[in-house]
């Protein structure tokens, strides 16, 4: 019967509503060791399981003081939510009994309260964000970057502008995905109306990276401005693959030139345009002044304008990026293949080894140089390490290792552990006169490209994702203090 409340509430024909311990306890399989699908500084999430659906129920460690008061009035702001972009909360269980215990200094018991704190969510199985960040060389293709980046915005903008909720610990890990690739913002660190937000964080856990300096250096008081700088750090990171901001959008966009030209479909303005503005959107996202960052609203308002641009365009004619596009946009990147490398055994001298072929290309009308090292301790043999290649041409390196280092080897997994670098030079330039100064940009003055290449072992990843390594929904709140008058 009461497994029947909760998928009522699934099903959507009930509201979030107070969910029995019991039953709590009866879907996560009394709190199985089995269940666990995330661990966090607060508590422990499990997965439940209720007729054809699962859930996530999160259990706050009994540790943690919290006041009842406060727990129902956070998570009063949960009950409302209703959005694509934000995981769908479905119940709580807040359950205190008084046990009895022998005192240790007399014959007599005294009456412990014992507290159960849970929050039951939406279950999401394809992981989080951050566990699928890569540069702009590989990975999800921009068309995916860009709807991600739309959905997480349009989250935000829904918890800020309708329900004036901040988040307070925006990042990758706390967005997750479905199996249609669609973001839900989840882990609110501070689920309070914002005019009741004035907030000194004391903890101790930020997240470094994602919080705004002001919070790190500063008085420590939570804002919308602090999401909108989260917000700005998570945007540059789908468009590159990095935290901060970059020096300049045309090496970003070369890069993406270049995977667009390899995947050989022809590439529209729109993504040239599309990439140009995420970058400044996160890049005034991350300005140092609070009150210079863009609001989630002015940020909705650029998508808009930018598509409807684009719709204008189409209903003239449609234009390709190759029909309009200026010199610079021409692919003059070095092509590599493959970027995760894959060592096979083989026999070089009647000696096994481990061995993987990387194929350079200069489909350019310019010389390139280049150069590759290993960034790993193990004694790697790079044949050739550097050359000079001319226009139109391809070159073949072999990168081996002793079969001795196989079991150091497989346990180094999808790491950067190989580095190319490449140059446009003069055609006189010979191997002989490479060094270190025709890959320094101080001393050139020109753009050095850096490909990182990745190995994979030949034993299998495992790649099941936990659901979350933090809690979502009102853990954190519990460690501010509200200021009011």
């Amino acid at each position: 019967m009461e497994q029947n409340i909760l998928e009522k509430i699934l099903e959507g024909s009930m509201k979030p509503t107070d969910l029995p311990l019991e039953l709590l306890r009866e879907i996560t399989g009394g709190f199985s060791i089995n269940r666990i699908i995330g661990e966090g500084g607060f508590g422990t999430v499990y997965k439940g399981i209720v007729g054809n659906w699962n859930v996530a129920v999160k259990r706050i460690r009994s540790s943690m003081t919290i006041d009842d008061k406060l727990f129902r009035r956070e998570v009063n702001s949960l009950m409302e939510l209703n959005h694509q972009n934000v995981v769908r909360f479905l119940g709580l269980c807040s359950h205190t009994v008084e046990t009895p215990m022998k005192n240790p200094g007399s014959r007599g018991y005294i009456f412990v309260e014992i507290r159960e704190r849970l929050l039951c969510f939406e279950y999401i199985n394809n992981g989080s964000l951050d566990k699928i960040i890569t540069d702009e060389l590989r990975g999800l293709e921009w068309d995916k970057r860009y709807e991600i980046i739309k959905g997480i915005c349009t989250g935000l903008c829904y918890l800020h502008m309708e329900k004036c909720i901040l988040h307070m610990d925006l990042k990758p890990a706390n967005i997750l995905l479905d199996d249609d690739m669609l973001p839900k913002i989840t882990d609110f660190g501070l689920s309070r109306p914002e005019e009741n937000s004035q907030t000194i964080s004391t903890h101790p856990f930020l997240s470094i990276g994602y919080c705004a300096p002001e919070n790190i250096f500063g008085c420590g008081r939570m804002s919308v401005q602090s999401d909108m700088y989260s917000l700005g750090v998570i945007i540059i990171e789908l468009v590159t693959g990095n935290k901060g901001i970059p020096n300049t959008d045309e090496n970003i966009l070369r890069r993406w030139r270049h995977r667009w030209n390899k995947s050989k479909k022809e590439t529209s303005l729109k993504h040239h345009e599309q990439v140009t503005m995420c970058i400044e959107i996160g890049s005034l996202c991350q300005k140092v002044d609070p009150y210079a960052r863009p609001s989630i609203s002015e940020i909705m308002r650029k998508f808009v304008e930018l598509e409807s641009m684009d719709n204008c365009r189409k209903s003239a004619h449609d234009l390709t990026a190759s029909q309009i596009k200026p010199p610079y946009w021409e692919d003059d990147m070095l092509g590599v293949e493959p970027l995760e490398l894959q060592f096979t055994n083989s026999r070089n001298d009647k000696q096994l080894i481990l061995s993987c072929s990387v194929e350079l290309s200069n489909n350019t009308d310019s010389f390139i140089a280049f150069k590759i090292h290993t960034t790993s301790p193990l004694r790697y043999s790079i044949e050739p390490n550097k050359d000079i290649m001319k226009p139109r041409t391809k070159c073949s390196v072999e990168i081996t290792l002793s079969a001795a280092n196989k079991q150091d080897h497989n346990n180094k997994k999808y790491t950067k552990e190989f580095i190319v670098q490449s140059i446009k030079v003069n055609e006189g330039l010979t191997t002989n006169d490479m060094n270190e100064e025709v890959f320094d940009t101080h001393i050139t003055g020109q753009h050095v490209d850096e490909i990182y290449l990745s190995v994979i072992s030949e034993e299998p990843c495992n790649q099941e994702v936990l659901y979350s390594s933090s809690l979502p929904g009102p853990y954190q709140f519990f460690i501010f203090v509200l200021i009011s008058n």
